[in-house]
């Protein structure tokens, strides 16, 4: 094969992926992939064996082959035994003549003259095995071997993903692939919410311009009645936290520019729905242009509130209550926070989105009530009262489970409960390891609403609150005083207990929409965080008064500042900080400096580390963008985030270069990226000597769990066993292995 026909069956290969993403159920993705095999490698048969529970392999689909009866292989039977067992790729001509070959009765496979078989493995574990067959003696060219194990890794990926025994022959069950909200398996029936969209709305003229202007007065007054008592709700239910969710809508409602926007396309002559369509646009776009994952996930509450006030016009009626006490998963397009908080908690058991992202608002909800939750599945056909396994772990929605796909949902859910009270019965004891060295734990947060959760879990304090998020909901600047209040809040929640403010990390990647935007190239590498509001002194300047006021002389407040890179910037902060300082105390106003310290995550800085001890208090690793960085490349991206892994080697070496310099120093370190929360990630960073971790609040108790089980001794043993391994699978292998040594592997769903 040639390479330009090696490319083309490359880029073939790749749609087999994508549109058989596209099918309702997992037989057809299955038979679309060996279909599609079969057709682009141009060979007669392509099939697909399984391993079952009792090692034998199970054909559940095939290209070719004639399949009359259900077809087994015993365990280790075969030269799909073979292949499972060698672990390895086969490709020989006359396959009878080997001496592992099973001859499957009234399938025809004495045809065929050339056999292909590789295995299917997803870490460590083998999954089955994809077999090609022709007619022709001939083995399968190189090439073609590459692409077909290419496949077979990405069949395995997707096959880790299902439920076991999900192949029980024909039936209506229905696969759909969404993105996680909220982690956790529910089983209920659909109670399904379908609100009137947006984008149903026509462009029609009015001719009575003075009762759109009155329409949209009374049309906005019930809005901000309903966001009222809904925010009433969620405080009497769910806590202030939560409850300060809701302000982002109020924000926007009462926002000049949004409503200016409105009675603008008024005046233009256009109806009310069409006005705030074109309003809740304008912002929505605003959002997903963003970069960061967590602004750009902002759009979806601008939408809610537009469905919200296209809603009120229509004077829609509320959806009946359905009777008895059956766990119900909530479906719909946008689910609203007043759908959440009425249902009981009893009757909630998932929520599925045919809409939003993991850092949407509800997803913020679910994760806080501890309600599984799917979104953007895209919009499929559901009703009421049918069965859903809603699984949030995988992200994943099977609609009409079978029998077995029930009972291993129903064992998992039993598991859960068992580690989930074992988890929370822990949650409030101080995370000791088994040898006596104490690990501090903290919350990531970057709502008001992550403070409950914080709390609930066992956060000792907030290792990161990000703080533009009320930059990105405002039409124009907080001003010092609306930051106060935001930033008081907190720290009075936390009462005795650190908090850790990271200054403004907005630029070119995080624009606001109402300061000038300078488009660059690469903004990952431009003008963002400590770079922008150095250049923009007024902002870092009321937000540090902001800051300090709020803190009133707490001495449990710190700063930390983001993208530090050079001696320059780090100096250029802190004559900031304290001219601001000296103003506050010349002002009368109590304020102490808080303790300063930067987020290492631009590499340069390491090396600069020892220079700068006595200007820094401490140093916290952001270990998302740092280990970009070093990698040279974004995670997010889908052309090179499959070669994304924190667990990378030269990861690992420079983290351990920092705790080292840290330890010399005797310089708090701390970690606050994704790491935090891996649990073989954990070990190696007790193995390094960090003592402080920051994450999201509900991966609190597991972390905790693991680090009450093992003894620092045992993770710089790990550790140092990693440090000589070339590559990030034999690591992961590694720490898998340890962890299940100690039991605790407890199930897949508990680390994801």
């Amino acid at each position: 094969m040639n390479q330009d026909s090696s490319e083309s069956a490359f880029a073939k290969l790749t749609q087999i992926i994508q549109s058989a993403a596209k099918a309702n159920t997992i037989e057809a993705q299955i038979q679309h992939i060996v279909d599609a095999i079969s057709e682009t490698l141009l060979v007669e048969v392509c099939s697909l064996y399984l391993k079952q529970r009792d090692e034998s392999m199970r054909l559940v689909a095939s290209h070719g082959l004639v399949r009359k009866n259900r077809v087994v292989i015993p365990a280790k039977k075969g030269l799909v035994g073979h292949v499972m067992q060698m672990q390895s790729a086969i490709n020989i001509i006359e396959p009878d003549q080997h001496p592992e070959y099973y001859f499957v009765a009234k399938s025809n496979e004495e045809r065929y003259h050339s056999y292909c078989g590789v295995p299917l493995v997803y870490r460590a574990q083998v999954y089955g095995v994809l077999v090609v067959q022709s007619r022709r003696a001939e083995v399968l060219p190189s090439d073609y071997v590459a692409l077909l194990s290419t496949l077979a890794t990405h069949l395995a990926m997707l096959l880790a993903t299902y439920p076991k025994e999900v192949f029980p022959g024909r039936s209506k069950t229905k696969l759909y692939q969404g993105i996680t909200g909220a982690q956790g398996v529910a089983i209920g029936r659909v109670f399904m919410r379908k609100l009137p969209q947006l984008a149903e709305i026509q462009k029609l003229k009015s001719t009575d311009m003075e009762a759109e202007y009155s329409r949209w007065k009374s049309v906005k007054a019930e809005a901000v009645n309903q966001l009222r008592d809904e925010r009433n709700t969620v405080r009497e239910t769910l806590g202030e936290g939560l409850a300060s969710v809701l302000d982002a809508y109020q924000m926007l409602l009462q926002d000049v520019t949004f409503e200016q926007r409105i009675t603008d396309e008024i005046a233009a002559g256009f109806q009310l729905p069409w006005a705030i369509k074109q309003s809740v646009g304008f912002f929505s776009d605003k959002f997903k242009a963003m970069e960061d994952p967590y602004l750009r996930e902002r759009h979806e509450d601008i939408q809610q509130l537009g469905t919200k006030l296209y809603r009120i016009w229509q004077k829609a009626s509320e959806p009946e209550m359905p009777s008895g006490n059956e766990p119900l998963i909530l479906v719909g397009d946008h689910i609203s926070v007043s759908d959440i908080v009425n249902l009981t908690t009893e009757q909630l058991a998932g929520i599925v989105c045919f809409a939003g992202g993991s850092l949407s608002h509800i997803a913020v909800f679910a994760n806080a009530l501890g309600i599984p939750a799917v979104m953007g599945i895209g919009e499929v056909p559901m009703l009421n009262g049918d069965q859903l396994v809603v699984d949030g772990d995988a992200g994943q929605v099977i609609c009409a489970p079978g029998l077995g796909t029930l009972k291993e949902y129903r064992r998992t859910l039993s598991e859960r409960q068992v580690l989930e009270t074992r988890l929370q019965a822990d949650s409030q004891l101080p995370a000791v390891t088994k040898d006596g060295v104490r690990i501090t734990l903290l919350a990531n947060s970057g709502l008001q609403a992550d403070v409950l959760p914080g709390l609930k879990y066992g956060a000792e304090g907030i290792g990161l609150f990000r703080t533009e998020v009320p930059f990105m909901i405002r039409s124009s600047l907080p001003s010092e005083d609306d930051q106060e209040i935001i930033y008081r809040n907190l720290i009075s929640h936390y009462k005795d207990k650190p908090v850790y403010f990271r200054t403004l990390d907005i630029g070119a990647d995080k624009p606001l929409s109402y300061m000038p935007v300078v488009k660059e190239d690469n903004p990952a590498l431009g003008w963002r965080g400590i770079r922008y509001t150095l250049d923009n002194l007024p902002l870092l300047i009321t937000q540090l008064r902001a800051i300090l006021t709020a803190a009133a002389g707490n001495e449990q407040v710190h700063l930390m500042l983001p993208m530090i890179a050079s001696t320059e910037q780090l100096d250029q902060c802190l004559a900031v900080l304290h001219e601001v300082h000296q103003q506050l105390v010349d002002e009368g106003v109590p304020v102490c400096l808080p303790k300063i310290g930067i987020m290492v995550e631009v590499p340069s800085c390491i090396a600069l580390l020892p220079f700068w001890r006595k200007k820094l208090d401490f140093i916290s690793i952001g270990t998302n963008d740092l280990s970009q960085y070093l990698l040279a490349l974004d995670r997010n991206s889908p052309l090179v985030g499959k070669w994304y892994d924190p667990l990378h080697p030269s990861v690992l070496h420079e983290l351990m270069r920092i705790a080292t310099t840290s330890k010399q120093m005797n310089l708090p370190v701390s970690v606050c990226g994704e790491m935090a929360s891996d649990p073989v990630a954990v070990l190696l960073l007790l193995g390094m000597g960090i003592q402080q971790l920051s994450m999201s609040a509900a991966k609190i108790p597991l972390i905790k769990w693991i680090i009450r089980t093992v003894t620092q001794a045992e993770t710089e043993a790990l550790l140092a066993q990693v440090l000589q391994q070339d590559n990030a699978t034999a690591i992961r292998q590694l720490g898998e292995q340890f962890l299940a040594s100690k039991q605790l592997l407890f199930n897949e769903a508990a680390q994801r």
